[in-house]
């Protein structure tokens, strides 16, 4: 379901805010949940104001203003005045925001100045393109009145790091079509713009223009000269060649590949991540790679690539984002995330459902695995809000982060909307849990968990398992090292090789090691709980006591180390599974018939 096209063609602000009132409903019933709301790029002054799909970017090519973040997001007037596309600057890596300046239509004609600017798109220029020094910042932006049936992808440029803009009019446009036909019925949507493999401008995008015979394909044109002049006219017709490029189009004409985005490897491998809406679909996230600086990708434009799916059953739906970073393996990772995560097995949403990131070896065919979003966009009663729409991924300088940008219900009933922004690791070896204010990079299945002061606790315990996972279920060999309380109750500890999590004692596949008064134990959860073997603690364990763990999980065997945080005897404990049924999987806390306290949780590569 999407919940702010309708087969790609946008719909009016007024039915977006009501889908998204229905989608919030089902939402808030999901029992998981992450504990930090995230800080915000920009908060809206009035409900007038529509607010979705960030996009942020960090200079590094600016000399001294590099490093810093430039964000814009989709803005549109409910009312039908005449909007703006905000630039907001942080010099501060996002810890704080200020506007720079806003850009308004420059189009003029029946529906200009526009009230809905759309899509818009950040690229700071790595080396001199045409007349445009390295540093140059280009922005495309969509145009599409909600009074007149067009879209124009519209590009500006700025020389001076985001203060000052020009702009080099229509770089494609649509129109026509008479009063009954949406944007002429033939829309253009979506621009996401790269370098190709022969150093060019590249922009891609969602291209109706092919109907009936194609509902919609993902394209591209590209630009030696800065984006001054493209290699299709403004009207798809061919300017140079290449001209328009067709990179993905299904043999099914109610198929409608779209939202693309590119990641580049050090290789030279593109890779090209987007939606595929239609009937009987739910807008999966595919992926394919192109080997010839993005000619052709996949086996040609037919080829739909291959869906994105975890090897613990869920996938991706609506708006993919893709990024490649240096970290978390020998080959990097590529981080995919996008705005709904559902079940393959019934297409239901997840527990993790607008909080997952998808990671994976580039070199992988197999199954992605997912680690936990930097925070969770909050669905709530705020109309005009796209919660959660083309969410941003932008890495830290040296790939080791990610930031999340998205927009967010805010306030205390929820009624407001901002452009989220938060940051946690990519899921590399040595990681550490950031426990100081809230939990960023978990997520929380059941529990009434707070993190201050580098303690994570659960205040409400119970029967039901509950937990707080961090980490990616990509994670192998790994050792980890924390603290564990019991507060109340009789069990504590950790959770290691978790995949498949769920609300409820013994939900999900893990390893549970956890402490008790009188006892060190290990045990095996799939929806039932397995014992597999214990030890006893050297005088037992009082309730409100420190007790460190070092838990080593590698091939079929935990071994174990414990002790009193303060000081005390040690002891340890190993065990081999013979079924060796979890190889892999992120790591969280749990407690059971009580609640508990963790700190100075720690993961390092196994040796």
């Amino acid at each position: 379901m999407r919940t702010q096209t309708n087969g790609g063609k946008r719909r009016i602000p007024a039915l977006i805010a009501a889908l998204a009132l229905v989608i919030g409903a089902m939402f808030l019933a999901a029992p998981a949940r992450a504990n930090v709301p995230g800080g915000s790029m920009y908060t809206r002054s009035s409900s007038d104001e529509f607010m979705a799909y960030s996009r942020v970017i960090r200079l590094a090519h600016a000399g001294a203003a590099n490093g810093t973040l430039l964000g814009t997001f989709e803005h549109a007037s409910v009312s039908g005045q005449p909007t703006d596309f905000v630039i907001r600057k942080s010099t501060d890596d996002g810890a704080t925001w200020s506007t720079l300046t806003t850009l308004s239509d420059p189009l003029t004609g029946t529906g200009h100045p526009s009230d809905q600017m759309w899509q818009p798109f950040l690229f700071e220029f790595p080396k001199q393109m045409g007349a445009y020094p390295a540093g140059t910042i280009l922005l495309v932006g969509n145009m599409s009145p909600s009074a007149a049936n067009t879209t124009s992808f519209v590009i500006w440029h700025s020389e001076d790091e985001g203060a000052s803009w020009t702009t080099s009019g229509v770089a494609m446009q649509t129109g026509g079509g008479g009063a009954g036909a949406p944007y002429g019925g033939s829309g253009i949507w979506e621009p996401f713009v790269t370098l190709d493999g022969q150093g060019r401008l590249a922009m891609f995008f969602s291209d109706e223009r092919t109907e009936p015979a194609h509902a919609q394909v993902v394209a591209h044109i590209v630009s030696n000269d800065g984006g001054d002049t493209w290699s299709a006219n403004p009207d798809g017709s061919t300017n140079f060649a290449p001209g328009e490029v067709i990179d993905v189009e299904s043999t099914t004409a109610s198929d409608r590949p779209g939202m693309p985005t590119v990641a580049t490897l050090p290789d030279g491998r593109m890779v090209l991540a987007y939606e595929i809406c239609g009937n009987g679909r739910n807008c999966e996230a595919h992926t394919k790679t192109s080997t010839d600086g993005g000619a052709t990708f996949g086996s040609g434009p037919t080829d739909l690539g291959t869906e994105a799916v975890t090897a613990d059953g869920r996938y991706l739906g609506s708006s993919p984002y893709i990024v490649w970073t240096p970290a978390g393996g020998p080959n990097g990772q590529l981080l995919l995330t996008g705005m709904r995560t559902r079940m393959v097995s019934d297409n239901s949403f997840t527990p993790e459902d607008r909080q997952a990131i998808f990671v994976r070896d580039p070199n992988s065919t197999g199954p992605w695995n997912w680690m936990p979003a930097p925070f969770q966009p909050t669905v709530g009663a705020a109309q005009n809000c796209s919660t959660s729409y083309s969410p941003n991924l932008l890495l830290s300088t040296d790939g080791s982060t990610v930031r999340e940008t998205t927009a967010t219900s805010t306030g205390s009933n929820g009624t407001g909307c901002a452009e989220g922004t938060a940051t946690e690791p990519v899921g590399q070896f040595p990681w550490s849990a950031n426990l100081t204010s809230g939990d960023p990079g978990w997520i929380q299945y059941g529990g009434c968990w707070q993190a201050t002061g580098g303690t994570l606790s659960d205040t409400c315990g119970g029967a039901a398992g509950n937990k707080d996972l961090a980490g990616s279920t990509g994670w192998t060999n790994y050792v980890l090292h924390g603290d564990v309380r019991i507060d109340s109750g009789s069990q504590a500890g950790f959770i290691v090789r978790a995949s498949n999590p769920g609300v409820g004692a013994d939900a999900g596949n893990d390893y549970f090691i956890g402490v008790s008064s009188a006892s060190l134990f290990i045990g095996r959860q799939d929806g039932s709980w397995h014992p597999l073997t214990y030890t006893a603690i050297p005088g037992g364990l009082d309730t409100g006591t420190w007790y460190h763990l070092d838990i080593t999980v590698s091939g079929c065997s935990i071994s174990i180390a414990g002790a009193p945080a303060a000081g005390g005897t040690s002891v340890a404990l190993d065990y081999t599974d013979t079924g060796c049924g979890l190889t892999q999987g992120a790591i969280g806390v749990r407690d059971q018939s009580g609640s508990g306290s963790w700190r100075n949780i720690s993961v390092a590569a196994a040796s």
